[in-house]
């Protein structure tokens, strides 16, 4: 039986984020008549146990847990999870994001806009009103891909994004799972929630922010501590880099990011920094995996360039 909303949480251990985090989120789906799929990450099967005696009330119609074979990452987390669940709709979260009362519905009002391919609350880090995540611009400067914040308009009403933070966002199962999920090229974790929606962006269709809908993002979630710091920051720039070898389809663009990459390698020789090179060399080595999301991209209706222009009215 489908359901009108799944939301979907990868996780390994966040036992005490999980346990603050998902009461609200459930009240919310209560509201809407949805559930909840907890897939567990760890490799180990931790979280059903965990699961069954925190929240023993409840029956498998609101939460269910999955648990992986293995330690994949964000993407296949959240593919494995897409799969099983029921809902016509798929609320992808992160363990580390509290949800305010009353954000589900907005969001549901929002998506039912055919030419609106995912929505996004408005994210604010740590709960800081003047400091909202998800309102961010993409942009090529010096030939390189950077998330540039935006200053929020005064309008409360929904407003274009170039991308939806992966730990929040709203779309259609149907059409996440036609995707594939997430690109893999970007596997275990970073970049793969904006090329998801540079994507849908590039085929005509939009990624909209709901700021009356609001969530709080603490940043003490699964990467930070399971991951080494200098292991995040390697995934962050090699994936930069990926995502505009898959994406790229103009050649001054080109040019203009070749130069950077030399200027940028020549720099960090002469100045010893070590870990820059490394990061190019990592994605120097994606290449042929590169190419492979570059063909199933194909030729889309919009460049990146316009893309990019379309989704920062700013």
């Amino acid at each position: 039986m489908s359901l009108p909303i799944s939301a979907v949480i990868p996780a390994l251990a966040d036992l005490a984020l999980l346990e603050a985090n998902l009461p609200p989120l459930l009240r919310e789906l209560d509201g809407v008549g949805g559930e909840l799929v907890l897939v567990d990450d760890t490799g180990k099967g931790i979280l059903a146990g965990w699961a069954s005696e925190t929240f023993a009330g409840l029956s498998s119609d609101r939460l269910r847990v999955v648990s992986r074979s293995d330690n994949g990452g964000f993407g296949p987390a959240m593919l494995d999870g897409a799969r099983i669940a029921r809902g016509e709709l798929l609320l992808a979260m992160n363990p580390d994001v509290r949800v305010r009362p009353g954000f589900l519905e907005p969001l549901i009002q929002a998506i039912a806009n055919p030419e609106i391919f995912a929505v996004s609350p408005r994210v604010l880090l740590n709960g800081d009103e003047a400091q909202p995540e998800s309102h961010n611009a993409l942009r090529l400067e010096d030939g390189r891909l950077r998330v540039v914040p935006r200053k929020p308009a005064p309008s409360a009403g929904p407003g274009p994004i170039p991308f939806a933070i992966g730990g929040a966002f709203l779309m259609r199962r149907a059409e996440f799972l036609a995707e594939g999920g997430f690109d893999s090229l970007f596997a275990p974790f970073y970049w793969e929630d904006v090329d998801l929606c540079l994507c849908a962006w590039r085929k005509g269709r939009r990624v909209e922010e709901v700021p009356s809908s609001v969530v709080e993002h603490h940043h003490r979630g699964t990467i930070a501590n399971a991951v080494p710091k200098d292991l995040v920051l390697a995934a962050i720039e090699k994936n930069r880099n990926l995502l505009l070898w898959k994406h790229l389809d103009d050649g001054e663009v080109a040019r203009d990011h070749l130069t950077s990459l030399w200027r940028d390698a020549l720099d960090a020789s002469m100045a010893g920094r070590r870990e820059e090179l490394v990061w190019l060399a990592l994605a120097l080595q994606e290449l042929p995996r590169v190419a492979g999301s570059r063909a199933a991209l194909g030729v889309q209706p919009l460049s990146l360039q316009a893309a990019l222009r379309i989704s920062d009215p700013d």
